[in-house]
């Protein structure tokens, strides 16, 4: 799958740019034993709430013209445009909270009903993003077990038994398709994870325990209540980024399941036969030295800038370990400090300038991890012994590896 992202979606209402686009995206890999693309995301969620209509005109144009591209390119057979959406474009009424009675939302019933009928009309899926994990995040009052897939919380949908959200959401989708006459449409569920820090929820155990549900149940094409056997799933994500925006929560760095330096998280099994088993991490992987920044409350440094200069490492690199309910959340101030300035300290590379703050921290040889709160050390480079480590350098290898998390998948 490739994707358009959501801030190209107006320049794709005009079709020569759209044309442009497929031939210089799509239809140039196009050839024998080059990439094999299937699916042409236009705009990722661009219907959220949360961006208050700024995509809603502007999607259905670009869905148009990019799959009329790809068909004029001769690929629109079996290379699709679909717009990955999330979970919150359909709902249940307040009074009947069940799958069966889901609807699209009223704001965006023409939009999604001329989405829906273009899909159909060119035999393309439709894709959804359902995460249990933000059901979770979003409301107190939702029920934890039902998050899971081996939980106790149940729903009954006129005699029809649902005993996770994950269920309940493709079938409250299956049922507002149905309600404009495609319910035997292809859905895809695009991305589907579980976040490992950075909330209350958002921890290693949990991972572990949904995918552990989700993977089994994939394996042996259990599927939905309402739509049996085999669903394509594609997992998110591979691997954390630590520079993804943190605009949605703090736990948006740490979907992966592989930490930072291609080390897995916890047991997966891929193939969905529940065993637990490690999957194998990246190898050789060299780190700097091993040495750590600490704040140093004895040092020359005048302590009323501590604050000004813990922000400054936060901003610079990734702190999101020490929110509540994470796991470095229950650091004392001084570790807080540690904290940030070791993280700092790692993303310049262990420059010997960069672990100063002013006079308030120091460079240490122990280990200053705390229990489950890690003080990460930066990853080496083989050739040179160090790694010209920046934002947008992770970004570019967390994608990579994301995108590699799909070809598993398939």
């Amino acid at each position: 799958m490739v994707a358009i992202p959501n801030d190209m979606l107006q320049a794709m209402g005009t079709y020569q740019r759209a044309k442009d686009w497929v031939q210089r995206n799509v239809s140039r890999f196009n050839f024998n034993d080059g990439v094999k693309i299937k699916y042409v995301a236009v705009g990722n969620e661009p219907f959220l709430t949360s961006y208050n209509g700024s995509f809603i005109n502007l999607t259905y144009p670009a869905l148009v013209n990019i799959q009329t591209a790809l068909n004029e390119a001769g690929i629109g057979d079996y290379i699709k445009a679909t717009v990955p959406l999330n979970a919150d474009v359909y709902n249940s009424p307040p009074d009947n909270q069940v799958p069966s009675a889901g609807r699209f939302r009223s704001d965006i019933l023409q939009e999604m009903t001329d989405i829906v009928n273009f899909l159909a009309q060119n035999k393309a899926p439709f894709t959804v993003n359902i995460y249990p994990f933000l059901s979770l995040y979003l409301s107190s009052d939702f029920p934890f077990e039902y998050a899971f897939f081996d939980g106790q919380n149940t729903v009954n949908d006129n005699g029809v038994i649902y005993t996770n959200v994950f269920d309940a959401s493709f079938d409250t989708l299956l049922a507002s398709l149905n309600a404009l006459n495609h319910g035997d449409m292809e859905v895809i569920v695009g991305e589907v994870g579980w976040p490992t820090d950075g909330d209350k929820n958002a921890n290693v155990a949990n991972a572990e325990r949904f995918y552990s549900g989700l993977l089994p149940r994939l394996g042996n094409n259990i599927g939905t209540p309402m739509r049996k056997g085999y669903i394509e799933v594609y997992l998110f994500g591979f691997i954390d980024e630590d520079a993804k925006s943190v605009a949605p929560g703090n736990f948006e760095r740490h979907w992966g399941i592989f930490k930072f330096d291609g080390q897995p998280k916890f047991p997966v099994d891929l193939q969905g036969q529940g065993q637990k088993k490690y999957l194998t991490g990246a190898q050789n992987v060299q780190y700097l030295l091993n040495q750590w920044c600490m704040f140093n409350p004895n040092g020359r440094g005048n302590i009323s800038k501590l604050g000004d200069n813990i922000n400054y490492a936060c901003s610079l690199s990734d702190c999101t370990a020490l929110g509540y309910g994470s796991s470095c959340g229950n650091l004392d101030a001084n570790g807080n400090a540690s904290y940030a300035f070791n993280m700092y300290f790692q993303v310049q590379n262990q420059e010997a300038q960069a672990c100063d703050f002013e006079g308030l921290a120091t460079i240490t040889t122990q280990n200053i991890s705390q229990g489950q709160c890690v003080f990460p050390i930066q990853i080496g480079k083989p050739s040179s012994g160090h790694y010209d480590y920046s934002y947008s350098s992770m970004f570019r290898f967390g994608m990579v590896m994301s995108g590699l998390m799909f070809f598993l998948m398939t």
